[in-house]
Order: structure tokens, then sequence, then C-alpha cells
């Protein structure tokens, strides 16, 4: 495990409030916290390239609806993310409260990587289960989302990432619960709705490798998922050609 969570941070709302997500954060992972002050002058890519090689666990990266709230707004957020090599946490100016991080929302799709998020799911009803007793068991769980497909070769993708899910999770003994739908038009979206609904949550989200013909029409999905008006952080985890193990 590393043992540092890295928080970008200013003088806005958002930066103070990703602070405090960073300390709840590092209670959950059982980490340090390093806080980089960001300023017009600020090497980004000194701090991507130095947490890939360092300790530096993920970051934690506000995110604006313009630049003019904070450092990063969408766009600018989304080009740095999608060069970590470690999970970023996205999340808005809504300071966290004692209930946060107690639903994670775990969209599964056909992509083998996405068995990767599970991983991270893992560690959230973990620290609440040890360091949490007076919690009920039902409010601290792992919601799986996912496509029953009419194809039947993209519904085996999607049984093979629920198989080896269910699998890790029963090993693990951390609590879930199986959420099947039909006719969704794009899972992680659909997950971001069901965060909303469920409250007290964190959406993980594999970013996407390339655009969609539809993300090219509308605007990318991973625009709204990060973006988010109900500001509900988000695990961004880019998908990495050195986890094969994990995709067989």
């Amino acid at each position: 495990m590393k043992n540092v969570i890295s928080v970008f941070v200013d003088d806005s709302s958002y930066g103070k409030a990703a602070l405090e997500h960073a300390k709840i954060l590092a209670q959950i992972f059982n980490t340090e916290i390093n806080t980089v002050f960001l300023e017009d002058n600020t090497d980004l890519r000194a701090v991507f390239s130095s947490a890939e090689e360092g300790n530096t666990l993920c970051f934690v990266m506000p995110v604006a609806p313009s630049t003019k709230k904070s450092f990063f707004n969408v766009k600018k957020a989304k080009k740095w993310i999608r060069k970590s090599r470690v999970p970023v946490v996205t999340v808005g100016n809504k300071k966290p409260d004692g209930n946060d991080y107690q639903q994670i929302i775990l969209p599964l799709d056909i992509n083998c990587q996405e068995k990767e998020l599970a991983l991270w799911a893992t560690y959230f009803p973990d620290h609440f289960k040890k360091h949490c007793p007076h919690i009920p068991k039902s409010n601290v769980l792992i919601h799986i989302l996912y496509n029953q497909y009419k194809d039947e070769l993209l519904r085996k993708k999607v049984q093979n990432n629920i198989d080896f899910v269910e699998r890790m999770f029963n090993n693990l003994e951390v609590p879930y619960q199986i959420h099947p739908f039909s006719k969704i038009d794009n899972i992680y979206t659909f997950g971001l709705n069901f965060a909303q609904k469920t409250g007290n949550s964190i959406l993980l989200y594999l970013m996407p490798e390339h655009y969609s013909l539809i993300d090219i029409i509308f605007g990318p999905t991973e625009n709204k998922i990060l973006g988010n008006k109900e500001q509900i952080p988000i695990l961004c985890l880019n998908p990495r050609d050195d986890t094969f193990v994990i995709c067989q």
C-alpha cells in the first residue's frame, strides 16, 4: 500500500472542500496527506510524474464549473486525469460529513479492466467495519450495477466480470448487492443517477480510452461525470496495459 494521498488545494471553496475530502480518504486508506497548493506556476507535469514514481496512492482534485471559481474546470481536470497512472478522486465544493463514502457505486460493463475498480471498492466498507462499528451494516454497501444485454457475447463479458467480483467480495467478506438493469444507455451515467438517489456515495469510474459516436455528437460522457451538479465524488481510474493478470 502506498502511503500518501496528494490533494490539490487553493483558496476557493472547491480547494477547501477537497482538503476535507482528503482527510476522510486518508482515514479510509490509512495514509498521510500531501498538500499541493495550486498557483499559476504550479508544475503539474512534475507533480503527476513524481506520483507515478513515488508513494502516492491517489489524488484528490477539486473540479469547478469554470477556472474563475477554482484552478480546475472539467476540461483542465480531464487533461491531467488522463495522464495519471494513479487514481484521481474528483470533488466539488460540497464539504463531506460523517456519512460520506458509505455507499460505493460500482458499475460493471464489458471491459475486463473494470475489475480493478472492484479492488478499490473494497477499502471503503473494510474501513467502516473496522473503525466505525456503530454504523449499521446496511448503511455501508457496495452496489454492483450492470446492464442485461440481449446480445449473448456482451452478456457473457459482463457476467465474467460479475463472477470475478463476487468471488473476490465473498473472499474478503465485504458487503455488496447486485442490481441488474436493462436498456441502459451508459452504465456510468446510470450509476451517477443511482448514486444521487442512494446518497453518501462515491462512484467508481473507468475513464474511456476512445470516444463513441454518441460522445462526439452529444459531448463526452466523462464531462457529465466529472462535472456532475450533484457533486458526487468520482474515483477515476485509467485503463492500464499492465493489468493483464486481473483481466484473466
